[in-house]
């Protein structure tokens, strides 16, 4: 079989200020048509250039093509003028699926004005034709309710619903070549299972050929039937997916492997520390669509009646899809957010309770790691002026200590003294989050949240900010609440592990014990939906059937069986309480009350 498309000796420059730097050389690349190939590499490597490049969208300057091919479909697109290429290949031929959808929909128009829009311009259809073929196209990638989605916005779909229509646009043109850039790196571990099956059944029904760009190799062993390791601009290793986990020659190929294998953990010794942080009965929920002339309200009960007990020196994980609440649980924790009702109590006191100044005292002992750095670093500070700030707000020292103080925080996060004075975005996404890190340090607290800390940096960087992370709460004697979605980090991090789902904690336990036996359904769901090098085929995920319910009108009695496996009569009815099925094994579920044949009272 000839290839579909074939790339040769082809090698990219970029102008930058410090000179010219290579970007890209691969000598060959070689795609067979109806075939997966995935490019795996951490940031920088070239990957998202190299897929600009095939769709004619290389910025040039500061890029620049110094020579070689790109043929597809027996013709070198990088002689094809750009309306040729906007007008018969782009869209017609060949379709990217970008990372985030948010920047690839429109926010002012609907989903169907853009579909159709895409459709009438590629196939020549008129306009009620071409929004049947939307409804179509929404049907194949699985999203319900096809016609009513044609007359949302972006911002009214959740994320793994603006990522199947993204695909839907794709598929919609005609394309026969997809390039995935890394189309699920933001998504929840189900919704990612969702998306990759998704694709996958597209792909044999259509005879999509694929090009599956990604960090993070467990998700090409999935997904892909050959893999090329990226580095630095180049292919230092090819082969199909079994030989390049089993028989991986390169060692850098080696090192991402072992990234992202299970972590075998020693269960750690019952913690007898003092509480430091406890929180009762929480509850926020946030008023919607208040009506005219109508004393009623609608709610969303972002959290719904949560209890924690973090002793000092935890490290605790908050598990669950987006929307569950964990990011409002942990706001309404730091007193960002006024809770509708329940108490959190820090070393004793009540916090929703304090004065300003007691307040200011416990907002100091507790510091927020955000998720992505690009954003929550000011890009017109320097970084000794960023990690000084929090430092200035609570003392009033010298600028000579002042800056000494942020050299030793610097070394502390692995970076260099030179790096305090640069601008944030003369940085990698791993150092920037180093910088943050830092700037919680800098006043000296007692429990810092990690807010989704990894999920913006690549596989590389995620593990060196772990091990920081490990060496920071060894060396300091640091407490930990940590927010993700990826269950990899959780496992390797955390002690104790919260389950969380639409607002409520359905399991907690010591966190390596909950991963070698889920108790909870949507747990058990959870974990087996996490892609691993062991699981070779994408029908090796599982897959939670169903959409999270609205948390403005949550499902009556336990809120996961409108999706369980497990549903028994009085779940649809009957809320389960917390309950200890296995020492410090504390679960809500009544089809573990009949498994353990007890009916003991609930765990506060």
């Amino acid at each position: 079989m000839s290839s579909y498309l074939e790339i040769k000796k082809l090698v990219i420059n970029h102008k930058t200020f410090e000179g010219i730097r290579n970007v890209i050389d691969i000598d060959s690349l070689k795609i067979k048509k109806g075939k997966t190939y995935g490019i795996v590499g951490e940031s920088g490597a070239g990957k998202t250039i190299l897929a600009l490049t095939i769709l004619g969208l290389l910025q040039t300057p500061p890029g620049k093509i110094e020579s070689g091919e790109i043929i597809f479909e027996g013709e070198n697109l990088l002689k094809k003028s750009n309306k040729v290429l906007r007008e018969s290949i782009r869209g017609n031929k060949i379709s990217m699926i970008f990372q985030d959808p948010m920047s690839s929909l429109n926010p002012v128009f609907t989903i169907g004005y853009q579909m159709i829009q895409i459709i009438k311009k590629n196939q020549n259809l008129k306009k009620d034709d071409a929004r049947l073929k939307a409804v179509e196209m929404l049907d194949i990638v699985k999203l319900p309710d096809a016609k009513s989605t044609l007359r949302k916005y972006p911002h009214e779909l959740s994320g793994g619903q603006r990522q199947r229509v993204i695909i839907a646009m794709a598929l919609s043109c005609g394309a026969e070549l997809l390039i995935a850039d890394e189309p699920t790196r933001n998504l929840d571990v189900t919704i990612q299972s969702s998306i990759l099956k998704t694709l996958k059944e597209i792909q044999n029904k259509m005879n999509v050929t694929v090009l599956f760009i990604a960090n993070n190799l467990s998700l090409v062993a999935t997904f892909c039937d050959k893999v090329g390791i990226l580095k630095d601009g180049k292919i230092i290793e090819e082969n199909d997916v079994h030989s390049i986990l089993t028989q991986p020659k390169m060692d850098y190929t080696k090192f991402l492997i072992n990234s992202v294998t299970d972590v075998k953990k020693e269960p750690k010794k019952s913690n007898n520390s003092e509480i430091i942080l406890e929180v009762k009965n929480l509850k926020k929920y946030f008023e919607i669509n208040k009506k005219f002339f109508s004393k009623k309200s609608d709610f969303v009960k972002a959290v719904d009646g949560v209890d924690l007990t973090i002793r000092k020196g935890d490290i605790i994980g908050i598990v669950g899809e987006s929307g569950c609440g964990k990011s409002t649980l942990v706001n309404t924790i730091l007193n960002l957010h006024k809770p509708t009702s329940g108490e959190v109590i820090f070393k004793g006191k009540n916090i929703f309770e304090l004065e300003k100044q007691e307040l200011d005292h416990v907002r100091k002992n507790i510091q927020i790691v955000f998720q992505d750095p690009f954003w929550s670093l000011n890009p017109r500070w320097l970084v000794k002026d960023i990690i000084a700030e929090p430092i200035l707000v609570h003392e009033n020292i010298s600028s000579t200590e002042l800056l000494s103080r942020v050299k030793n925080l610097l070394k502390m996060v692995g970076l260099n003294d030179s790096a305090a004075y640069k601008y944030p975005h003369e940085f990698s996404g791993g150092q920037r989050q180093r910088i943050a890190i830092a700037r919680a340090l800098s006043v000296e607290p007692e429990i810092i949240v990690l807010d989704e800390p990894t999920s913006a940096i690549d596989v590389v960087s995620q593990v060196q900010i772990l091990q920081l992370l490990k060496d920071l709460k060894k060396d300091l004697d640091l407490t930990n609440i940590l927010i993700s979605h990826d269950l990899s980090v959780v496992h390797d991090l955390c002690d104790k592990l919260h389950i969380m789902y639409l607002g409520k904690i359905v399991e907690y336990g010591e966190a390596n014990r909950i991963f070698q036996k889920p108790l909870h359904p949507y747990t058990i769901a959870l974990f087996e939906s996490i892609p691993t090098l062991e699981k070779s085929n994408v029908n090796d995920l599982a897959q939670i059937v169903g959409e999270v319910p609205s948390a403005i009108n949550p499902p009556e009695g336990c809120r996961f069986h409108t999706r369980c496996p497990r549903v028994m009569e009085k779940c649809k009815t009957q809320i389960p309480l917390m309950k200890e099925f296995e020492s410090d094994r504390i679960v809500a579920c009544f089809a573990l009350e009949n498994d353990y044949g007890r009916n003991n009272e609930s765990i506060k």
